[in-house]
């Protein structure tokens, strides 16, 4: 039997192409002008808010949110921009060590063990000592990979290449060449996929900045996660490109690493996390262990539920089917899903001075890992008539509804 993929759960169309990274709307800030200027008001509303002491947006938020920061700060770390710092495809330790350690060029010979063996090896530093919270593997669906790259600094796009196309042969390494085209070696066909959670109760202030604060942790728990995997494979002797929101889709790459399903709020919903985690990746030629897709009723739950749709002060969110047709340049041409309006997201980003996450808050799957929450995933997986009688639970338990920033403070 054929593995499924997320390409087949998408039902991928031949006239698919690869999302351009240029239009993704963190990137359409700096190209398009409409966009930076709601991009200004969204600074400008977060200031007005801090200054006003509002409720979620005090001192105390205004600090969490730095010290949330802190490292992706201090280290130059770009979630969005690859080849660059954290995201760099060469080697780290090709760089400040002052010669004081031995180099991966140094020629050491390189691991070798089964795809089981590399994967075990991964996995027990990324869940013990790196920093993720889950890992998963999967192969390297090129489709998922962006078509270009957006650089921040010339404000234009370059393309992003294999070594088994036309003209890049020669490349056996992750390579930028002089005119900004990126080329990935045909041979770097596996993926780690790593999730970190994003703490409930800072959620459950969304849209605050004490939420945002809350996202804001994750991204720099995969600062520090994703380039120390990437390094500890280099150290192996193999290749590796670290991946947060750059290079490659994210979302399409967990769910063929069996990490969770597509929610109708765009988000990955994880068995144990719901859409509460964000996820990076970090792509090699080292063999591994490959997953395959889970069903965990997701798809199902959300034709009837709605909530996210509901509740998006936004209407960003759609209440019908799944479709291919996109609904703007943000959205990725040809795959079956909910097509949410990212702009209209956006615009509201800026009213509210943060990235929002109320269609996190507010879903059935947003909870925690208690043995009640635990049986009901499992029973929406497997008994789906249920689904109508987990949703009226879920309003009558009051789950979802914003919790003010005061309490987060307050609670032990």
């Amino acid at each position: 039997m054929t593995r499924k993929t997320a390409a087949d759960i998408y039902e991928v169309q031949p006239y698919f192409q690869r999302f351009n990274h240029k239009n993704n709307m963190t990137r359409q800030g700096m190209w398009n002008e409409s966009a930076g200027k709601v991009n200004k008001l969204r600074i400008s509303n977060m200031k007005k808010f801090i200054e006003g002491n509002h409720s979620g947006y005090g001192i105390p938020d205004w600090g969490f949110f730095n010290g949330a920061r802190a490292n992706l700060e201090n280290t130059g770390f770009n979630v969005n921009m690859p080849n660059s710092y954290g995201n760099s495809w060469e080697p780290v330790s090709n760089r400040g060590l002052s010669g004081k350690y031995p180099k991966p060029e140094q020629n050491f010979s390189k691991w070798h063990g089964s795809p089981e063996d590399a994967s075990k090896l991964i996995k027990k530093l990324s869940l013990n000592f790196f920093g993720a919270d889950l890992i998963g593997f999967c192969r390297l669906d090129r489709r998922w990979v962006y078509s270009h790259w957006f650089d921040e600094e010339t404000k234009k796009e370059y393309p992003i290449r294999f070594s088994d196309e036309p003209g890049f042969e020669q490349y056996d390494k992750p390579t930028q060449l002089e005119d900004k085209t990126q080329v990935i070696p045909k041979e770097m066909k596996y993926v780690a996929v790593l999730l970190y959670e994003m703490d409930e109760d800072a959620m459950a202030t969304s849209p605050t900045l004490t939420a945002m604060a809350g996202t804001q942790v994750a991204y720099s728990r995969i600062s520090y996660t994703t380039v120390s995997v990437a390094e500890f494979i280099r150290g192996l002797g193999y290749n590796a490109i670290p991946s947060s929101n750059c290079t490659a889709l994210s979302i399409p790459l967990a769910i063929d690493a069996g990490l969770g399903q597509l929610g109708r709020n765009a988000k990955l919903i994880n068995p144990v996390f719901g859409p509460r985690c964000r996820i990076s990746k970090v792509i090699t030629d080292l063999p591994l262990e490959v997953a395959e897709p889970i069903d965990l009723g997701v798809t199902e739950f959300c034709n009837q539920c709605k909530k996210c749709a509901k509740t998006c002060p936004a209407e960003a969110i759609p209440f019908g089917d799944r479709s291919f047709d996109p609904v703007n340049e943000c959205n990725h041409n040809g795959v079956l899903q909910w097509q949410l309006d990212h702009k209209k997201c956006a615009d509201y980003w800026a009213k509210v001075g943060t990235n929002c996450g109320i269609c996190i808050r507010t879903c059935p799957f947003n909870k925690g890992r208690g043995k009640i929450h635990t049986l009901t995933r499992w029973l929406i997986k497997n008994f789906r008539f249920m689904d109508p009688l987990f949703l009226k639970l879920d309003d009558i338990m009051g789950y979802g509804k914003f919790q003010s920033p005061e309490d987060f403070w307050d609670k032990e």
